[in-house]
């Protein structure tokens, strides 16, 4: 006998892998056993007679599951496939361990379907055990939510459907209801089940098809109103810099040059290149010549999302003019003096209305301070992320052909790569990923195991061992599960060394140590045996080389010991 839970089950994973879902992060639970026992069917290797092909991933810790859901979002929009991915949760604090991934996924504008059982109407407060507020858990942080109602007895086909294809539309961002919603992000859909809630042998069938209501997606617009596609021309100033965030894209690299303007581009942005490319720019900046440029822009244009220095973003809230365009998810969240505002670099910013406004000399000005970025000596942070971009741009990390793809992590590697990554002038550039959208630590490891397992390449990983530490769980891949290919380079040099860069610093030598640096003083080889990670200390440059020429077989650290 066919159980109602079970038979919406079906319907709702089979109509999401109709709509582009190959991937579903589950974690374990009882509530969302429909769900489980139809993702198991559909993530076997032959799965039943009318079932989709899901690619299944099982997970025990929800927030760490949360990230993995992200980093394969985040790897299949690297590989050219941008999919929202599933996760599936029972009810209770699991539902809670999802905000952090939900948070990142939101500003990045990543799309993740987050799928989490609740109990029936009946069993909402009535003291009910794992039972608590699910409805509208994650706020402003999704594109779009929807409390379910349990499948009820002999209820026809079409409910599950018609939730999958408004979900899917809302998170890859073509279901807004306003601009703001229009980029792609999470959705929430909060589903209850009344007992039964085990396998019933029920057979597959196909969803059935709905009325596709489209909205086309809202056009980009400037402050004032307007398509960005036929937006002005930036003004033809002699002075300009253009400043290429996380996720600017190649437009960035082609505004500079059409303009004849210094870029100055984080290494998250993929426009760091090209002749305008100012890859020492963070010191040119921080010197009294680079303070001196600065102070003679005119024009400031930024594109992506810039977070990484504080040098960079004196020179935006000083800019005399400023433009903005794909500031991130919210990209209407821009500086509030910005002229204009578009979601998408408009085709007229890539050219110059005046040619004759180019000067040479300003460019040549930028790239005398800061066209080469200083070479790292001794052992330490910069030299390991030297070592690190060697290593991808050997091209040992990806197939013929394919740009190397690195994930790094939210703290200091990022910014010692911002500081020692030259531009590239030919050949293939790193593609390199990163969570910021909150630049945080939070799921990091996991990301990069969901970046690996998308991609099905091998993938590098940088990040320090606070970073690491957080989500050492994202370590753990079980027996039955398919396993990546990554290399985690962990830069142990024994606590939180970025704040001895801020102001914090200045405040007592042993204050500093135990609420800033946090020094921890785990043994991470002995954290990577009992995750079954293969695990290897280094102490120098010429080691940290041997270890990452090797092969990449499986979950491997590498932990670079500083100090």
């Amino acid at each position: 006998m066919s159980h109602p839970s079970a038979v919406f089950a079906r319907e709702l994973i089979a109509a999401l892998a109709e709509r582009g879902v190959r991937e579903v992060v589950l974690c374990p639970g009882s509530r969302s056993g429909p769900l489980a026992h139809a993702l198991a069917e559909a993530g076997a290797g032959e799965p039943p007679l009318g079932a989709p092909r899901i690619g299944l991933h099982v997970r025990i810790d929800e927030r760490s599951a949360g990230f993995l859901a992200l980093g394969l979002a985040r790897g299949a929009a690297a590989a050219g496939e941008p999919r929202p991915v599933a996760i599936v949760t029972t009810s209770g604090t699991a539902v809670g361990n999802l905000l952090p991934a939900a948070m990142e996924a939101h500003h990045s504008g990543v799309p993740l379907l987050l799928l989490t059982a609740d109990r029936p109407a009946e069993l909402r407060g009535v003291g009910a055990n794992q039972t608590t507020d699910q409805a509208g858990i994650f706020g402003t942080f999704v594109r779009w939510e929807q409390d379910v109602a349990a499948p009820e007895e002999g209820a026809g086909p079409g409910r599950a459907t018609e939730l999958a294809d408004r979900a899917v539309r809302a998170a890859l961002g073509d279901d807004a209801r306003d601009d703001m919603a229009a980029a792609p992000g999470p959705v929430h859909l909060n589903l209850a089940f009344r007992e039964p809630l085990g396998a019933d042998g029920g057979l597959w069938g196909a969803p059935p098809s709905v009325e596709r209501a489209r909205t086309g997606g809202v056009p980009a617009v400037d402050v004032a109103g307007g398509d960005a596609r036929a937006a002005a021309p930036l003004p033809a100033v002699a002075r300009g810099v253009v400043i290429a965030g996380d996720g600017a894209g190649d437009a960035a690299r082609q505004v500079a040059e059409a303009h004849g303007w210094p870029l100055l581009a984080e290494p998250t942005s993929g426009a760091r290149a090209g002749e305008a490319c100012i890859p020492d720019y963070v010191r040119l900046l921080e010197s009294e010549a680079g303070r001196d440029l600065a102070a003679r822009v005119h024009q400031v244009v930024v594109i992506g999302r810039p977070t990484l220095t504080r040098a960079v973003q004196a020179l935006i809230a000083r800019a005399p003019a400023l433009y903005v365009a794909a500031f991130g998810a919210r990209w209407r969240e821009a500086p509030a003096h910005a002229l204009a505002v578009v979601r998408s670099v408009p085709e007229s910013w890539c050219w110059s209305a005046s040619p004759g406004a180019v000067d040479p000399e300003w460019l040549a000005a930028w790239r005398a301070g800061g066209g080469r970025p200083q070479v790292p000596e001794g052992w330490n942070g910069k030299v390991i992320a030297a070592s690190f971009l060697e290593a991808l741009e050997r091209g040992a990390y990806r197939g013929e052909g394919d740009p190397p793809l690195a994930v790094v992590g939210s703290s200091g590697p990022i910014r010692a790569l911002d500081r020692i990554m030259p531009a590239a002038r030919n050949g293939r550039r790193p593609v390199l990923l990163a969570n910021r959208g909150l630049a945080g630590i939070d799921g990091t490891v996991a990301t990069a195991v969901g970046v690996a397992l998308a991609c099905e390449t091998p993938v590098l990983a940088l990040m320090g061992d606070v970073t690491f530490l957080h989500d050492a769980g994202g370590l753990l891949v079980g027996p039955r599960e398919r396993r990546p290919r990554l290399r985690v380079v962990v830069v142990n040099d024994g606590g939180g060394r970025i704040f001895s860069g801020l102001e914090h610093a200045a405040a007592p030598a042993a204050h500093v140590e135990r609420v800033f640096t946090t020094p921890h003083g785990a043994d991470l080889g002995a954290l990577c045996a009992g995750y079954r990670a293969a695990h290897v200390a280094v102490r120098s440059r010429e080691e940290l080389a041997a270890a990452l020429a090797a092969p990449v077989e499986g979950v491997e650290v590498v932990e670079a010991v500083v100090g």
